[in-house]
């Protein structure tokens, strides 16, 4: 890691009267970012050989030249503090950090602050993307229950605004494993055990990086020995009965729901519901997602490429003939043309999509999995199906149906887009229960097989 040199200059653009900005430079690694300070001079009154020894950046023709140079003194001071801190932490850090660490006045001092700092941090990384939005949103659930949970056991009125429970309660220094214990039974009295741990999980995150920067003890880290565990929800697979019988239903044509019927038709659900399980078990967010550019004919051969919003992995999936056929009404418009390459082949984002922020993006893209959730589990019951049919049945159906084929994991891995091969394992640990029930009649059938040949019954 380089060194950190500071420097007082003057931001080369001058103000509307005529002044500059006097800055405080931050050079680390060849990054060179600067902390502007309220004072500005004209650029003759400045003295670029100043120095902190004889407090002389402002010259003497300039009236407050006495006042500016004690306040860039203060300022050049706080920088130094600030970099002896960072330092002292012996862990990476930029001249971005520094400064960050300069215009906050600080690292907050208590644990929802902190929380609070990583969360704008964290919608600032996010930018466009939607999967880090998502998860953005997680972390925002998480603050709003932490607070939720200071204003009930503390008796606080609603009018107290947030940052101030933010900065009134849990210091970083006293935080203790106890604070951690009483939010867990509190979580548990409120929510289900995995959304308590996810909750848990999310505190700890923070509350890591809260040590990295030398605010909380590793010695003495609130968290550990507190358990945060999963319970791993049974997902139902479609047997191959299943899939045909959901590939035969008749289109429910009627349409429920207020607003246009390109996006509340439940029309849709079982061609997107079978194209889930034909495409390689997609994820809903991606098939509803699918655009007329991302599907592909190279010869004779039909494709859907493309990219996966949770991991970013290229997918190229070969489309059998039932995918084609299933696609085939998804290509054209209303008015018998075929679709721009930028339409969507569901209908169930809107068409000004790409005019949207990021945010509003998020907040419909989640809008449009919920219909489709909810369109394909009303299916499932209208056609009779004896298992509760949702999206993600649909991809762990497909997982199935390759490891009942013997396709290599490595290769299931490939095609569901896992980016960690331990997913791809964990979707097995729920066994296949015919297999299961076999293995409890092995006795039974070598006792039948031992009664054939001898003729008789051993008592």
């Amino acid at each position: 890691m380089g060194r950190v040199t500071l420097a007082v200059r003057l931001k080369p653009e001058a103000n509307r009267e005529g002044e500059h900005v006097v800055r405080i430079r931050i050079t680390k690694d060849r990054l060179v970012v600067n902390w502007s300070l309220n004072i500005a001079v004209p650029e003759k009154h400045f003295n670029l050989a100043g120095n902190s020894q004889q407090e002389n950046w402002i010259r003497r023709a300039n009236h407050s030249h006495g006042n500016f140079n004690k306040r860039i003194l203060v300022a050049y001071e706080q920088a130094r503090e600030a970099v002896a801190f960072f330092e002292k932490r012996a862990s990476a850090y930029t001249a971005n950090d520094v400064r960050d660490y300069l215009e906050r006045g600080g690292l907050p001092d208590t644990v929802l602050s902190y929380f609070s700092l990583h969360l704008q941090q964290r919608v600032v990384a996010a930018g466009d993307d939607l999967s880090k939005i998502q998860t953005t949103g997680g972390y925002k659930d998480t603050l709003k229950v932490l607070r939720w949970y200071l204003r009930e056991t503390n008796q606080l009125p609603d009018s107290i605004p947030d940052e101030v429970v933010d900065k009134r309660f849990w210091l970083l220094s006293n935080f203790a494993k106890k604070d951690i214990l009483d939010l867990k039974d509190w979580l548990s009295n409120n929510y289900g055990e995995n959304t308590v741990s996810t909750h848990l999980s999310k505190l700890r995150h923070v509350l890591f990086l809260a040590a990295d920067a030398g605010l909380i003890s590793y010695e003495k880290f609130p968290m550990r020995g507190v358990s945060i565990s999963f319970k791993r929800k049974k997902v139902d697979r479609l047997r191959e009965d299943d899939i045909e019988q959901l590939a035969t239903a008749r289109a429910d044509k009627k349409n429920r729901g207020g607003g246009a019927h390109f996006v509340t038709n439940p029309v849709h659900a079982r061609s997107l519901a079978m194209m889930m399980y034909l495409a390689h078990g997609a994820r809903l967010s991606d098939a509803v997602s699918w655009r007329m550019k991302d599907y592909v004919i190279e010869g004779q051969e039909h494709r859907l490429r493309y990219q996966t919003g949770k991991n970013k992995r290229t997918l190229s999936v070969l489309l059998d003939q039932e995918a084609i056929d299933l696609l085939a009404p998804y290509r054209i418009k209303s008015d018998g043309s075929l679709k721009q390459s930028q339409d969507f082949l569901f209908p169930y984002l809107p068409a000004n999509w790409d005019k949207l922020s990021a945010e509003d993006k998020h907040i419909e893209l989640r809008k449009a999995k919920g219909r489709a959730r909810h369109q394909i589990t009303q299916l499932g019951l209208r056609i009779g199906l004896d298992k509760h049919l949702t999206p993600h049945v649909m991809r762990h159906s497909f997982a199935d149906m390759m490891r009942k084929a013997g396709v290599p994991l490595e290769t299931r891995q490939e095609a569901l887009g896992h980016s960690d091969i331990k997913t791809t394992r964990n979707y097995e640990d729920q066994f296949d229960q015919e297999a299961v029930d076999k293995v409890s009649m092995l006795y039974q059938n070598r006792r039948n097989k031992k009664e054939e040949n001898t003729g008789k019954t051993e008592l």
